[in-house]
């Protein structure tokens, strides 16, 4: 593999609880009952607007969504660098990748500016030849489009091309651009994805990803 696209939350940083508090945040200041955190990490992946919709749908509060989206892009703007953090490994395995000269790229559902100020917080920037959010195209992951930008931009054969990401979306998308998919169990979603999708790889720790690669 020269080329590997990696989705963000819950595969290179585990950002859950950040975006639990800034979720939690804004329904108090509505008036709204917190939900348990591991209820809202089940609806993280496709990007903010889904994970308020959702949100805000299981209560039956849909009626405030512009609020509640306007209050957690303002909280989550100063917020998003609290807890999140890298999974343990993944810089070595990314300066491992670097160092192979693979070519590596972020297609993450979060919004554009969110996406790089955590990945410039973190210090990784810098190892990814591009990054690509959720509203940088009218188009986002489950959609193939994301990725096939890429590889079109970067003359990228599919056979030499790696989507590794966590969720339903990461692996939909990598399936109809034609792209073998890496599937992280330590991410966002259980195991029982597996019984609802055929993946090429399992990476259980962010070094086994060099695994898939050699």
């Amino acid at each position: 593999m020269k080329y590997i696209l990696f989705d963000l939350d819950g595969t290179l940083v585990d950002s859950k609880l950040d975006l639990a508090n800034a979720l939690n945040g804004a329904f108090e200041h509505f008036g709204l009952s917190r939900l348990p955190n591991e209820k809202i990490y089940s609806f993280v992946g496709g990007g903010v607007r889904k994970l308020i919709e959702s949100s805000l749908e299981f209560v039956g509060a849909s009626d405030k969504f512009t609020q509640v989206f306007d209050y957690f892009l303002s909280h989550y703007h100063e917020h998003l660098l609290d807890h999140t953090k890298l999974y343990e490994g993944t810089e070595y395995v990314l300066s491992t990748l670097k160092n192979m000269g693979v070519k590596m790229f972020v297609v993450s559902n979060k919004s554009e500016i969110f996406t790089l100020r955590i990945l410039e917080g973190l210090g990784i920037i810098h190892y990814f030849d591009e990054v690509v959010g959720g509203d940088t195209f009218p188009f986002k992951k489950p959609s193939p489009e994301p990725l096939l930008f890429i590889l079109n931009k970067y003359s990228a054969k599919k056979d030499e091309s790696l989507m590794v990401g966590d969720s339903e979306n990461d692996i939909e998308a990598a399936k109809a651009a034609d792209l073998k998919v890496a599937w992280v169990s330590y991410g966002f979603r259980g195991r029982e994805i597996l019984k609802r999708y055929k993946v090429d790889f399992v990476v259980d720790k962010p070094e086994d990803i060099l695994s898939c690669v050699l």
